[in-house]
């Protein structure tokens, strides 16, 4: 639960009221430099750390509910989805409701990298010479790893390790004074009638 510096309870509502605009602060820092973006660990512990309201929660369990918020309010100035700047710990894009739409993960992710750089146009990035383009993030512009072919070459027969021999097994019997199932011994281990007879 969210909590003030000095230890006072602030319930989830009010946390993220006050949260989401710190949130959109740290965004619009982020749009002014092209190619940017946040993790959303970094961005709650940014807001966090602006507001003075804190929780133990991780930030992936909070910040979409944050995100959506600041989306909402970026939609109604008429602005890019500046939400998009906010990317996950594995860097691909959220799936809370201000999130990017889209049928397919590479459709949204292409969607969230022309958001940002419409992002980045808007609010003052300084951009290449050539006028830059969408970026996807590092995570979702890397190629498929391929494996190599497996062999055709037959393998050599393995051998088997060698093996302890297994415990002997333990006897047991039945005592003819209690009709109880013990190890074999001279006398029962449950009454102490003796088990010669039982052998």
């Amino acid at each position: 639960m969210p909590d003030l510096a000095n230890g006072k309870y602030v319930s989830q509502s009010d946390a993220i009221r006050q949260w989401w605009p710190a949130a959109r602060e740290v965004l619009l820092e982020t749009a002014r430099e092209y190619g940017a973006w946040i993790t959303e660990e970094d961005l709650g512990a940014r807001i966090q750390a602006a507001t003075g309201i804190s929780t133990k929660q991780p930030a992936e369990e909070w910040v979409g509910s944050v995100l959506t918020r600041v989306a909402t309010d970026a939609a109604g100035r008429g602005e890019p989805r500046i939400a998009s700047l906010c990317v996950r710990a594995d860097l691909s894009v959220g799936d809370h409701a201000g999130a990017v739409p889209g049928t397919t993960v590479q459709s949204r992710e292409q969607r969230a990298a022309e958001d940002r750089f419409d992002c980045y146009r808007l609010y003052g990035a300084e951009l290449p010479e050539n006028g830059g383009r969408p970026q996807l993030t590092p995570r979702t512009s890397a190629r498929p790893v391929t494996r190599a072919p497996r062999s055709t070459t037959p393998r050599a027969p393995r051998t088997p390790k060698s093996t302890k021999p297994a415990p002997a097994a333990m006897r047991e019997v039945t005592c003819t004074s209690c009709f109880m199932v013990v190890p074999e011994a001279a006398e029962c281990r449950e009454c102490g009638a003796s088990l010669a007879s039982a052998v």
